[in-house]
Order: C-alpha cells, then sequence, then structure tokens
C-alpha cells in the first residue's frame, strides 16, 4: 500500500478517492429526499393506453325484488365485477393549472351475474394528488352525476407511496364519505409482503324507497321504507407503491322499518380480485416500484458504503504519504557531509 500511494500516482488516486467518496455520500440524500419525491408519484394518465381495470368475482347468496316482494336468490348466484378507470388527460391539465399536482381518473363500475344480468352500476369521476393519493375537489369530480366533496378523503383506487401503518380514509362511493380503514399487519400477496387493511362499517341509512305494503303488514301498496347499506372491506396493499393488489367486499343492504328493525335482505354479496387480476397487480407493483426503492433505498444505502469505503482509502492514502514525507525529511538521500556536520554543532 506504502508503495502505491506515495508516488505521483497514488497522490492522484488519493484525492480522486476522497473525491467520489464526498459525492457519493452527497448524493444518497439527494437521491432519498429529491428524486425519489419526483419518481413516487402515480402516472398522470393511468395503464399503458389510458386504462385500468380490476375484475373481482363471487356470489349473491341473497337479491329481494320490490316489485314481486320476492327473494329470487335461491341459491347463490355467481357475479362478475369489474371496475374500468380511464385516465383523462385534460382534466391532469386542469389540475396543473390550478397548481395540483393530481390524476384526473373516470371509473365505471359494473356488476354482472354470470347469464349477463346487470344488477349495479356506477359511475364516477376522481382528481387524486399523484403521491399522497389524497382527493381534491377539481376538474369536474362526481358520483353518479353528483358532487359530492371529496377534499381530505382518501382514494379509492390506490393507497399513497410507503403507505403508512395507521388508519386511512377511504372514500366509499355509496356513502359519499371517508370510512376509515385499520391497518390489521403484514401478510403475504403474490410473493409481495403486502399490507392488510380492514373496514368494518355498522349500517348505514341511504335513502328511502317506496316497498310493497305487504312487507309490514300494511293495507296500503306501497311504505315508505329506509335503505341501508353496509360493506365489510378488506385490502391488500403494496406499502411501496400504494397500489392494491387484492380486495374483498361483504355487502349488504336492507330495508328498515321507522321502528329501526330490519325487514328485509335485498342484497348480499361477496366479491374478490381474481386470482389472475392479484397477479396482475402484483407485476404492476413491482414494476412501478423497483426504480423508487432503488432511489429511497438501495441506492442510498449503496452509496453510502461505497462513499465511506473510498473516503477510508483516501485517508489511508494520505497517512501514508504523510508519514512517507516525514521518513524523507528525517532520512534524506543525499548523505551529510564534514562541512554540514561542522556547520551543525557550532
Amino acid at each position: 500500500m506504502a508503495l502505491s500511494l506515495t508516488g505521483e500516482w497514488g497522490r492522484r488516486l488519493t484525492r480522486l478517492a476522497l473525491a467520489v467518496g464526498l459525492l457519493l455520500l452527497v448524493a444518497a440524500p439527494v437521491l432519498r429526499f429529491w428524486v425519489t419525491p419526483v419518481l413516487a408519484q402515480s402516472p398522470e394518465v393511468p395503464g399503458g393506453e389510458g386504462f385500468l381495470t380490476h375484475v373481482s368475482t363471487g356470489t349473491i347468496t341473497t337479491l329481494f325484488d320490490l316489485e314481486t316482494a320476492e327473494s329470487t336468490a335461491i341459491e347463490p348466484i355467481p357475479v362478475t365485477r369489474t371496475e374500468s378507470t380511464r385516465g383523462d388527460a385534460a382534466g391532469a391539465q386542469e389540475a396543473a393549472a390550478a397548481g395540483v399536482n393530481a390524476a384526473v381518473t373516470n371509473t365505471t363500475d359494473r356488476t354482472e351475474t354470470g347469464d349477463g344480468r346487470l344488477i349495479a352500476e356506477s359511475e364516477y369521476r376522481l382528481a387524486a394528488d399523484r403521491r399522497t393519493q389524497a382527493l381534491v375537489d377539481c376538474c369536474g369530480v362526481q358520483v353518479g352525476g353528483v358532487t359530492v366533496p371529496m377534499t381530505g378523503s382518501g382514494s379509492p383506487l390506490r393507497l399513497p407511496w410507503f403507505t403508512p401503518e395507521e388508519p386511512y380514509p377511504y372514500f366509499d362511493l355509496t356513502l359519499l364519505e371517508p370510512s376509515e380503514m385499520s391497518f390489521i399487519g403484514p401478510e403475504d400477496v403474490g410473493g409481495v409482503t403486502a399490507m392488510k387493511f380492514q373496514q368494518a362499517a355498522s349500517p348505514t341509512p341511504i335513502g328511502t324507497v317506496q316497498a310493497p305494503g305487504v312487507l309490514v303488514g300494511s293495507p296500503l301498496p306501497t311504505v315508505p321504507l329506509v335503505r341501508t347499506h353496509v360493506v365489510n372491506r378488506t385490502i391488500w396493499v403494496d406499502p411501496t407503491t400504494g397500489i392494491i393488489l387484492r380486495k374483498v367486499e361483504r355487502i349488504r343492504e336492507a330495508l328498515r322499518d321507522s321502528t329501526g328493525k330490519d325487514i328485509v335482505t335485498l342484497l348480499a354479496m361477496t366479491t374478490s380480485s381474481t386470482p389472475a387480476q392479484v397477479d396482475a397487480q402484483v407485476a404492476l407493483a413491482r414494476d412501478e416500484g423497483r426504480p423508487v426503492l432503488w432511489t429511497h433505498s438501495y441506492g442510498p444505502l449503496l452509496a453510502v458504503v461505497l462513499g465511506l469505503g473510498l473516503i477510508t482509502v483516501g485517508l489511508v492514502g494520505v497517512i501514508v504519504r504523510t508519514r512517507a514525507a516525514r521518513v524523507e525529511e528525517d532520512f534524506p538521500d543525499q548523505l551529510a557531509t564534514f562541512e554540514d556536520l561542522r556547520e551543525a554543532f557550532d
């Protein structure tokens, strides 16, 4: 080491090691705190062609027909729920002009039976901050054609990057308000250690319907009854990107009389993401998360390790060169003459 660091090349290598080491130490926080926030954003227009689709399948165990006052679900009915989301580039530009970094999306949510019978359909438009996924009121956001306040709620399409282990204000598109989802813990989904969140709510009134009077023993042809809705929702989220890898929903709607007693169950349905959908979500999360993990975790760690290593090499080189210089001063190459010695002792 002494031989390689004491010459001209040694001096150059020492300086190079110190300079590169310092640059790497500076690069570590730059990658984590400046580059990562730029990369950690959902696409302005989601999907390669601007589309995202989430498919769930399940069964209906109860389906009540208000017109006939009869239940049509004697046996479980298989259903497919398809949520198709399309990004609105013009809406995102409108948000940017207003100083909001948001992705604007339009979604159609359809639930059909195996024979094509439409059970439910809804459309909604959301604007969500591309990093925090907090909903904002801009760009014509609406649910079913009705403008509702959303600011402060969390997007139901995906959670924030580096999802925190704390309750999430998931915006319920039926109740039109945020519903708290509790963090349950980690669980493996397709090889990813996902974050499990769960929402356990109580039945909530969502309107009044005119139901057959026979349901409550009334001679009147119809009577007003309160329609209630409750959903037990569980989602598994990629902790880096916030992408929902899998979700399960258990929905129950009922009619309630003025005393608060449930008269009849209108709908009882359970749906879950298909295995193919889970695989697609896992692949998407890995593709999006890989570069961010490098700038947030792997890259800064590698930069610090290499930087400290190079600085150590550089400092060793400085020490070796300093010691070599002292040796040359104490033991010069040219021997002292008799005249030099005499002058030293005079």
